[in-house]
């Protein structure tokens, strides 16, 4: 579609759809997103998602969130499509339809000449640190970080890559979303983060896709950045994220069902901010909210550790009310063994009562 849903469109495209769950999704084995697209190692990763999408579908779960690299697509194009096509069809195999994340701000490069962040081959990654990065030296930290996009020679490239995943899956039924920027303005300039939002979101439906398009919602209910108020006038559905208690994540939650348009909470799960399955994943279940954990099975990139700030914040002030006890993120351990097993029994039993009522609501 070329133009902004209605709030009818979305909700009566919402309407045809069971209970949407599922989880950020990066094989265990991957140490970094680029590693997931390369063609070093692709046979093994690719193994490595099958087996850990088949424990999603066991479970549950019927969608996943998956993040597409650009500088992997920059590197290898053909191959890189090679590879959206073969993540679809193994999450087609397990019943698991995908949205993907077109662009995002995080670990962007730095300074005015562009210098790839990453290359092909065995990737590198530090040892108890979220995502696998360690903290940045002082001599990065001065440079100001730039959007793929915002280098001259890379712009073609961008757009091209959004017109070739875009353009091919338009009318993919195994994707079922767009989400065309995450988080918009968590690194950029607001300014600069809203002129992307604009560029990006009209390549995308220059494309006319019959999916719908997001961008996320994530500062706060009362979207104090103009990239966020931008995100909502150019969305279809309403994502955000949150990763704070029970008590502040219904309220960010009730905020955003007062756009009556379909919620998906896109990342949530951070058991050392007291954001966990026992108390969330009900709470979704019962406003019927589509949803997607942070990480699934702890692999390379240590989504478990907590980020670097939090601990930052403790050291400042011992008091703070983290529990570092606890896992930030994912559900199972290497071996595919639960966590703690009393969550996925939570999540078992909310999909199964879910998929109930879905079944028994339309027999007929």
């Amino acid at each position: 579609m070329t133009e902004r849903w209605t709030e009818e469109q979305a909700n009566n495209w919402y309407a045809k759809l069971p209970w949407l769950r599922g989880c950020n999704f990066i094989g265990s084995d991957c140490a970094n997103r680029f590693d997931m697209w390369q063609s070093y190692n692709d046979e093994k990763h690719l193994k490595t998602a099958d087996r850990e999408l088949a424990l999603c579908e066991q479970i549950g779960f019927n969608t996943v969130r998956i993040w597409l690299i650009f500088e992997a697509y920059h590197s290898e194009p053909a191959h890189f499509m090679e590879m959206v096509e073969n993540y679809l069809t193994l999450c087609h195999n397990h019943g698991i339809r995908v949205m993907f994340v077109l662009a995002h701000e995080e670990h962007l490069p730095r300074g005015p000449i562009y210098r790839p962040t990453t290359v092909v081959g065995e990737q590198p990654y530090s040892l108890g640190y979220h995502q696998g990065i360690g903290p940045l030296s002082e001599e990065e930290k001065a440079k100001e970080p730039h959007h793929y996009f915002e280098y001259p020679e890379l712009q073609e490239s961008f757009l091209q890559m959004i017109r070739d995943v875009v353009g091919k899956y338009a009318n993919d039924e195994r994707v079922l979303c767009w989400n065309v920027l995450n988080e918009p303005g968590i690194t950029l300039p607001q300014e600069r983060a809203c002129e992307l939002l604009k560029i990006f979101f009209a390549e995308v439906r220059k494309q006319n896709p019959s999916q719908p398009l997001c961008a996320d919602i994530w500062r706060s209910p009362e979207m104090e950045s103009e990239s966020e108020k931008l995100a909502l006038e150019l969305s279809d559905i309403i994502s955000f994220h949150n990763y704070e208690s029970p008590e502040k994540f219904a309220r960010f939650l009730r905020q955003m069902k007062r756009y009556n348009r379909p919620v998906f909470c896109t990342e949530w799960l951070h058991r050392v901010n007291h954001n966990n399955v026992k108390d969330i994943y009900p709470m979704l279940f019962l406003d019927h909210i589509a949803n997607y954990c942070w990480g699934f099975v702890v692999g390379k990139t240590q989504t478990n550790e907590p980020w670097e700030s939090f601990w930052e914040q403790y050291e400042a002030d011992n008091t703070v009310d983290y529990d570092f006890t606890q896992w930030q993120h994912d559900l199972f351990r290497p071996n595919l063994r639960p966590y703690n097993p009393r969550e996925i029994k939570t999540i078992m039993a909310m999909n199964a009562e879910a998929d109930r009522i879905w079944n028994e609501e339309h027999s007929n």
